[in-house]
């Protein structure tokens, strides 16, 4: 195993908080909240995940700020929808023990004097907003992240800090539970995250036999649920398992699978819960019912060597109408999150062209699902010079093959 992975896992699974439950009021059932507790509290945070940093500038970030160190290196986190704008973070390394960080909270691709963020040592607390986008419409969420910078490895990593509390009705009782963000996006439904349930009330939190990673159905006590919640964990409901059939992803012919490393997907329910989907060819058990793809994201090895390609779609402008799949008792179902791709000009009504005058229309990338692409990245998100491509280079050509004219032209 490689040593890196290892000592990652090891973190993660070393991660035991055994703590009295806090002193507020406990939330009734249907009720979530989220809590930031003190600094020090063992719920503080999640294993902290490491950022991925380059010396490069993105492209479309400005700069106008004049910075004290002499070395700066850039990430780029989306926290949120994979539509989401990403969030700048620069980190401005004055010394060998000393760094300051600048974070666009705002998500208006420009760091700014007023975007640095105080903090204590090489820890840095604050505030930054959960960017949701379903169709048209963008919901923000209150959330605190954390971020640490490692002078020794100079590794900077960070995490959700705190977690939703609330109750979950189970065989009869209510029990006390969490729910913590352990990949860093700012949702609660990945297959990282966590689920903590008080199974025996006694106000503590047992790590080995209380805490579940998330999944779509969970073995708790001896019994089998089927697992429904949003993604911002405002709703959580245990039901016993009634039936379950398998899914699993595939990719068409046209895309040789030696050529796709990997391959995710987010599927959403008729009742809003989402489950998600990774690896080609990998059955998954999942609860019955009906289902719709919400998000896919394909990695593909580039064929002369050389930074892999990720390439992302959402429903986020999808085409209508959407397309649902019936996952039967014991049935088994097999989903193209690709498909055959569509490309459209995206002009909405007939345009006529005329002499001397642009003609103006913005392309859109379209799934066999009719998700859109929303990101094309050469390289991966992890990879420290992960570069974002938001445009397309096009040519316009008549029947013949002249070519007429070109321009870029953005995914979004």
């Amino acid at each position: 195993m490689n040593r890196t992975v290892f000592i990652v896992l090891a973190a993660a699974l070393a991660w035991v908080p055994s703590l009295p439950a806090g002193s507020d009021p406990p939330p009734t059932v249907g009720e979530w909240r989220y809590v930031v507790p003190p600094r020090g509290n063992l719920f503080e945070h999640p294993p902290l995940r490491a950022l991925a940093l380059s010396e490069s500038k993105p492209e479309d970030v400005v700069e106008e700020v004049r910075y004290r160190g002499t070395q700066r290196r850039y990430a780029q986190l989306r926290y949120g929808s994979p539509s989401s704008v990403r969030v700048t973070v620069v980190l401005d390394e004055v010394g060998p023990y000393e760094a300051d960080l600048y974070v666009d909270t705002g998500r208006n691709r420009r760091i700014e004097a007023k975007d640095r963020v105080k903090g204590e040592g090489l820890t840095w607390r604050l505030p930054l907003e959960l960017a949701l986008i379903e169709g048209d419409v963008l919901t923000t969420v209150p959330r605190t992240v954390i971020f640490r910078f490692g002078p020794v490895g100079r590794i900077l990593s960070f995490a959700t800090a705190g977690y939703m509390e609330g109750v979950v009705p189970l065989t009869g009782h209510t029990h006390q539970a969490r729910r913590v963000d352990g990949d860093g996006n700012g949702q609660f439904t990945d297959a990282q995250d966590r689920l903590w349930i008080d199974l025996n009330d006694d106000g503590r939190w047992d790590g080995a036999n209380e805490q579940f990673l998330y999944a779509p159905i969970l073995s708790i006590a001896g019994s089998r649920y089927a697992v429904r919640s949003d993604p911002v964990g405002k709703r959580l409901q245990l039901a016993p398992l009634e039936g379950t059939g398998t899914i699993q992803l595939t990719v068409k012919p046209s895309v040789p699978a030696a050529r796709v490393t990997d391959l995710t997907a987010t599927l959403v329910g008729r009742d809003g819960s989402t489950l998600s989907l990774q690896g080609s060819g990998v059955p998954a058990v999942v609860p019955t019912g009906e289902y719709r793809l919400a998000c896919a994201t394909v990695v593909l090895e580039e064929p002369h060597g050389g930074p892999r390609w990720t390439f992302i779609f959402s429903d986020s402008g999808a085409r209508q109408p959407a397309r649902w799949y019936t996952v039967a008792k014991d049935g088994s179902l097999t989903i193209d999150p690709i498909g055959k791709l569509e490309m459209r000009t995206g002009l909405d009504e007939p345009a006529v062209a005329h002499p001397d005058k642009d003609l103006g229309f913005q392309p859109k990338l379209y799934t066999g699902d009719g998700l859109l692409i929303v990101a094309g990245i050469r390289g991966t998100h992890e990879s420290a010079g992960g570069r974002e491509i938001r445009y397309a280079e096009l040519t316009l050509t008549t029947s013949e093959g002249t070519r007429l004219a070109s321009a870029r032209s953005g995914f979004m």
